[in-house]
């Protein structure tokens, strides 16, 4: 499953956020912060599920580009893994 985030130069790394789940979080590197926004995305879907909860639907990518209030921001995708599945060894 894959998630736009949305990157943000910062004195000590990048804050990144993740619109689609109101998320936001931190990394040393654009990398870390790509860790650490994926980690967060899987936390955030694995509480969803767990109260049977739907997860909120992803918005296209040009909505996001649209928004004025991300216009100075680096935008990527970081890759999560759906229920049930297991990573490639």
């Amino acid at each position: 499953m894959r998630f736009l985030v949305m990157l943000e130069p910062i004195e000590t790394g990048f804050s990144v956020q993740v619109p689609d789940l109101a998320i936001v979080t931190y990394g040393e590197s654009i990398e870390a912060a790509k860790q650490a926004a994926a980690e967060a995305i899987q936390i955030n879907l694995d509480v969803y599920r767990e109260a049977n909860q739907k997860v909120p639907e992803r918005k296209s990518v040009l909505t996001h580009l649209e928004n004025p209030d991300f216009r100075d921001l680096l935008f990527t995708y970081v890759d999560v893994m759906e229920p049930g599945e297991k990573k490639a060894a």
